[in-house]
């Protein structure tokens, strides 16, 4: 939703509503600005505040939902696996709340060090599909459940994706990292399947 509001700014600027703020066209110019600078144009002050408001509300929702969804998906699928019974502790909401603390001040980190949004949506749905197709692949086709071998896939798959992006290394045949995130997923996973070949089940 917010890159199609910003590709509508965008337009905006290519007819020139943003002459006066100093973009002249689209060019150089963050797609992220291009809401916030049209409502200043086409709204008064005070309704403009009120439209602002609405708007950054709506992002802090998302981003609090996010929050809590991270920090619940850290206590039950992998702290309660290594600490089985953990949900029945007296302190269990404490500890919910420390990791949803620690995981926002992570985000304020990554935050401060990448300020365009976009660029994080790219890289967390690099790091997504690299470290979650080989295991969804193997889980749906091939009956294959060792979450040993999942949670090996994913960081392997993600963090070679996520390195090769950042690191801007060229890489042959101008393939896209996310293939080589994905070849080093389905390696790990095979690799951690033949170490640790019990059957699960999920």
């Amino acid at each position: 939703m917010g890159v199609l509001l910003g590709l509508f700014g965008r337009v905006a600027a290519e007819q020139g509503m943003f002459v006066d703020l100093g973009f002249a066209s689209a060019e150089g110019m963050d797609p992220e600005l291009g809401l916030p600078l049209l409502l200043r144009q086409i709204l008064p002050i005070g309704l403009m505040g009120i439209m602002l408001s609405a708007y950054f509300s709506a992002i802090l929702s998302t981003a609090d939902s996010c929050l809590m969804a991270a920090s619940g998906n850290v206590l039950t699928d992998i702290l309660q696996r290594i600490f089985p019974g953990l949900h029945l502790h007296p302190k269990v909401l404490r500890l919910t709340q420390v990791l949803t603390f620690s995981l926002g001040m992570i985000a304020i980190l990554l935050a401060t060090r990448m300020e365009n949004v976009l660029d994080l949506m790219l890289y967390s749905y690099a790091f997504m599909v690299s470290g979650l197709f080989i295991p969804l692949i193997a889980a749906l086709f091939f009956k294959q459940k060792n979450p040993y071998a999942a949670m090996s896939s994913m960081i392997v798959g993600g963090s070679t994706t996520l390195v090769l992006t950042i690191l801007e290394i060229p890489l042959p045949f101008g393939l896209d990292p996310n293939i080589f995130g994905i070849t080093a997923a389905l390696f790990a996973f095979i690799l951690v399947t033949l170490l640790f070949n019990k059957k699960y089940t999920l």
